[in-house]
């Protein structure tokens, strides 16, 4: 196998009934626009692991991974930059409670997305997808039995596999 630097991003989907939480970035270049909680995956970091930790430090909720709902590819300056959306669950209860990288931490109802400054069409149709689709691809945990850390992420069995 042969490796490649990469740009690896990534962000979580917390949906409630048709609603998604999405925060209002307070800096940079996106200062101002709507998006999922989102970040950067650090080196020794699964991808998924970083997703969570992006929700815990962008809106101070906990939370599990169901599964890959979206991924984005490009090329960004002739590097691959690959950014993967997790269909998250959090408690129904908590509330979002933004930090200092955003202004803003809320659901979101499905009818205001169009209405939002977007950071990119990419997140809205992430978001957008993520209410109207119940399918994701699933995650299976296999570092217990691995004694290191390995995620599979799959289409789901419920309908019934190959004949």
């Amino acid at each position: 196998m042969h490796s490649v630097e990469c740009d690896l991003g990534v962000a979580a989907i917390v949906r409630r009934a048709r609603s998604v939480l999405l925060v209002r970035e307070l800096h940079g270049r996106y200062e101002g626009r709507w998006g999922l909680p989102k970040g950067y995956v650090d080196k020794g970091e699964l991808p998924r692991n970083a997703a969570l930790r992006e929700l815990k430090e962008e809106c101070n909720l906990d939370g599990t991974v169901l599964g890959v709902q979206s991924v984005r590819e490009r090329l960004l300056d002739g590097t691959p930059a690959l950014f993967i959306a997790y269909l998250v669950e959090a408690s129904p209860e908590a509330i979002p409670q933004p930090n200092d990288e955003v202004s803003e931490a809320r659901f979101v109802p499905v009818e205001k997305f169009s209405s939002l400054e977007w950071i990119s069409d990419a997140m809205h149709k992430m978001a957008l997808n993520a209410v109207n689709s119940k399918q994701a691809l699933s995650s299976i945990d296999y570092e217990a039995d691995r004694g290191h850390p390995y995620v599979l992420h799959t289409l789901p069995e419920a309908w019934g596999g190959c004949s």
